[in-house]
């Protein structure tokens, strides 16, 4: 790996570190479960879920807190 190569993945890593979903709950890639959950559950009048994606989860126990 060349310098410039290191240094361009460790700016990618500090982005993805920094990615969060309303400010409230960090996100992989683009937060797509987390928007996902948020608005099913939105949909539904608030509820929780248990579904087996962990930021679907998430996604939806913000909406349920009321954000």
């Amino acid at each position: 790996m060349r310098a410039n190569e290191f240094v361009t993945e460790k700016k990618r890593m500090k982005k993805l570190k920094e990615l969060t979903f309303m400010g409230m709950s960090p996100c992989t890639k683009d937060c797509s479960g987390h928007r996902a959950g948020y608005k099913w559950s939105k949909a539904r009048g608030g509820v929780s879920t248990a579904s087996w994606s962990n930021s679907f989860n998430k996604g939806a126990e913000i909406a349920k807190a009321g954000y």
